[in-house]
């Protein structure tokens, strides 16, 4: 009974460890190697001025 006890949490407890590690190593590498739009989880909004077409008068009226 308690050899069996002892086994299980063992088992348990090797077996978080190895899900815990692996998570960790996914985590590590995918933000290693990973693309820069894989990246980017939706909350941020990127904005890209092709061409500034502002009227720049300083102060002078045309």
């Amino acid at each position: 009974m308690i050899g069996k006890t002892l086994m299980l949490t063992l088992s348990v407890a090797v077996a978080g460890f190895v899900a815990g590690a692996a998570t960790s190593g996914f985590k590590h590498y995918y933000n290693r190697f990973a693309d820069e739009e894989d990246l980017n989880d939706g909350t941020i909004n990127k904005v890209i001025i092709v061409a500034d077409e502002t009227k720049k008068t300083r102060g002078r009226k045309k």
